[in-house]
């Protein structure tokens, strides 16, 4: 079975990610993503397939039979999967409901926006174990948080609740509903059918309303 459910709507692709488990990024999982991503052509809306989960992060089974080698081939692949995401010329935009964890934070980094439900958290806990993600976290969080926010994040290993997440801006917006395609609320088909015409910076605007 897939683990990245497609659906295509007129405006949007909406993929769903549930590998019936934790929804781990695996090599497997990573290179299926880049190949689901590889076929989109619109508007990107990723949210997980199931409630009160959004990932867990790194395959850590997996991770701990790697030789250095396939470590380092392990890093490069997410960071091309990521960055291919970060590529596309149409609006992404990355539903978050429960944990967002580890390399699923490096995921939902590379998105243009994120939306997340009340009790979502956010963590880095690599540290914890002496790791550190090699999917790209390190570089991406730039775009969104200061250098004391990160320290807090990747080194201090502080969970963030979606309160705090937005205030440090780690996400753009808190909503309750972050279901399938058809349930969107205004604001994301708004920025949907506006997102040809707009930047960046105007969609943050947007998305403050």
């Amino acid at each position: 079975m897939p683990r990245f459910r497609v659906a295509r709507m007129a405006d949007a692709i909406e993929i769903a990610f549930d590998d019936g488990g934790m929804n781990l990024l695996s090599s497997d999982a990573l290179r299926e993503l880049h190949d689901t991503v590889d076929s989109c052509d619109r508007t990107v809306i990723f949210r997980s397939g199931q409630p009160r989960l959004f990932a867990a992060g790194a395959d850590m089974a997996e991770m701990e039979r790697f030789t250095g080698v396939e470590a380092c081939q392990f890093a490069r692949l997410g960071q091309e999967v990521f960055a291919s995401i970060e590529r596309l010329p149409h609006l992404t935009v990355a539903f978050i409901d429960g944990d967002c964890f580890g390399g699923a934070l490096d995921l939902v980094l590379a998105f243009d926006l994120r939306i997340a439900t009340p009790r979502s958290r956010f963590a880095h806990p690599g540290a914890r174990i002496g790791i550190v993600t090699g999917f790209g976290g390190t570089s991406r969080w730039r775009k969104v948080l200061t250098r004391p926010a990160a320290n807090q994040l990747f080194l201090a290993n502080r969970t963030f609740g979606a309160s705090e997440a937005l205030e440090l801006g780690l996400i753009d917006r808190i909503g309750n509903d972050v279901g399938t395609l058809p349930a969107l609320d205004p604001m994301v088909k708004e920025l949907t059918n506006r997102a040809e015409r707009l930047s960046r910076y105007d969609l943050l605007r947007l998305a403050e309303r």
